[in-house]
């Protein structure tokens, strides 16, 4: 007895799953493309499924909108308003309130901050007069591809950018050594020199920094 009383349950259950009708489930009113936008005396508020592009729409003032809780990085507000710049008439009057305001105050900072770096240490030869020729990029490459040590679970190799990625500069050099006049870089980083007398004390200094564009 017990086991009839069981396969009746068990049939009664498949017999109320099978008579779920899709047709009965609740839904938007459903319209084309044209047939949404040809719809007269529409009330504020009114949504509807368009079936063309099949995305949500509500009535607006403005007519209809697609229905989406997408927000741009201005309507999005900062949990605490910070004045990332400290400059007086920046975005937000002194505080950026939004994402938006954040990301407008601090690129110009971050940007020049990360477009600017001196490489690596180079020796020069200044033993004798005349006029010579360094690749500086390749001298950055070259060391930047083969560090003597690194960090743990650091790369092998440090990256770097195209020759044609950066600007080139000295920014000074030791006039009793170098003809800073004639000094000259080209844009894949070749520097051209002339050396017009040696170190007093066997070093002179010359830096150079590089700007990616």
């Amino acid at each position: 007895m017990k086991l009839k009383i069981l396969y009746a349950l068990l049939f009664v259950t498949n017999i109320i799953v099978g008579q779920i009708d899709a047709n009965s489930l609740m839904g938007l009113p459903t319209a084309t493309n044209t047939e949404m936008t040809s719809l007269t005396g529409v009330n504020i508020g009114s949504i509807l499924f368009n079936t063309t592009d099949e995305k949500v729409y509500r009535y607006t003032s403005a007519g209809w909108q697609v229905d989406t809780d997408d927000q741009n990085a201005s309507e999005v507000n900062v949990v605490t308003a910070v004045d990332v710049n400290n400059v007086t008439g920046d975005p937000g009057a002194g505080n950026e309130l939004t994402v938006e305001e954040v990301v407008q105050a601090i690129a110009p900072i971050t940007s020049k901050a990360a477009r600017v770096f001196y490489p690596p240490s180079i020796a020069i030869d200044a033993s004798s007069n005349g006029t010579f020729t360094l690749n500086l990029y390749n001298e950055y490459t070259a060391q930047f591809a083969t560090p003597v040590a690194g960090s743990t679970g650091a790369p092998n190799a440090i990256p770097t950018y195209a020759a044609t990625d950066l600007y080139y500069y000295v920014t000074f050099a030791d006039t009793t050594v170098f003809n800073t006049g004639t000094m000259s870089i080209d844009a894949n980083g070749v520097l051209t020199y002339t050396i017009i007398g040696q170190p007093t004390d066997l070093n002179a200094l010359i830096n150079v920094v590089f700007v990616v564009k």
